[in-house]
């Protein structure tokens, strides 16, 4: 019986070291010649490599931004501190009257800009002169047009726009329309509407009109029935605002 177990071990041995025979061995893989000498294995020339570029695109990053921080710098440098410090220089063009206030909102809108760009003094007159040379070549400003026509000038406008569109070609209103308005606009149109038997302009309120009646007008409509027969209250207070209305103007 022994001897059996004693066959067993060594049989047992002898196949352990059978396939410790059978492992693969380790291979040593040579060192290229090309690679330099502080490397010892192609993965460390890589690594090296790798580690190379994440350094030369963080630099190249942090030097981008250090010139456009110096352009910038560079750019802003003539501006004035603030944007209310820009001076309001500009010419019109010639042969037009124009005007604006150094606290218009387009010129603060201008400034704020400029200033934001960095532009100097220089820069921001150039750049008003342009926007000016523009602007007052536009056509007249109404607001300052309405002045000239008096407190009812928005009525006065809305009743020649009116008359326009009834009586003119399509055409003709089209050219009407674009034309800008002015005080003188206005006049002409009420004169051609005089002409063609319309009253001339004579608001009495914001919203009530009146036509202008002569003392001839005013005498005949005394003589009317309406006013001294069947005494037409409405018809008795338009002769009696006639009178007022031909008073102020005469004298």
């Amino acid at each position: 019986m022994s001897e059996e177990l004693q066959e067993n071990a060594e049989v047992q041995t002898e196949e352990v070291q059978a396939g410790e025979s059978e492992q693969p061995q380790e291979v040593t893989q040579e060192r290229p010649d090309w690679l330099p000498e502080k490397f010892e294995r192609p993965e460390e020339l890589a690594n090296s490599y790798h580690e190379l570029e994440r350094e030369f695109y963080k630099r190249k990053e942090e030097l981008r931004n250090q010139i456009v921080g110096e352009l910038n710098e560079e750019a802003t440098s003539s501006a004035p501190i603030s944007p209310a410090d820009y001076e309001l220089n500009f010419n019109a063009p010639e042969g037009v009257e124009y005007s604006v206030a150094d606290d218009d909102p387009m010129v603060d809108w201008f400034r704020a800009t400029a200033h934001s760009y960095g532009l100097s003094q220089e820069e921001f007159d150039g750049l008003m002169n342009e926007y000016i040379q523009v602007d007052a070549t536009r056509g007249p400003d109404w607001n300052v047009e309405s002045e000239a026509l008096g407190e009812y000038a928005d009525k006065r406008l809305e009743r020649a726009d009116s008359w326009a569109h009834q009586n003119l070609s399509e055409d003709a209103y089209e050219v009407f329309a674009n034309i800008p308005a002015s005080a003188g606009m206005v006049k002409l149109f009420e004169e051609l509407m005089e002409l063609n038997g319309q009253p001339q302009f004579n608001m009495t309120s914001d919203t009530e009109f009146q036509e202008v009646l002569s003392k001839d007008d005013l005498r005949a409509m005394q003589n009317d029935p309406k006013y001294w027969k069947e005494k037409d209250p409405a018809f008795i207070q338009k002769v009696r605002q006639g009178f007022h209305q031909y008073s102020r103007r005469n004298g």
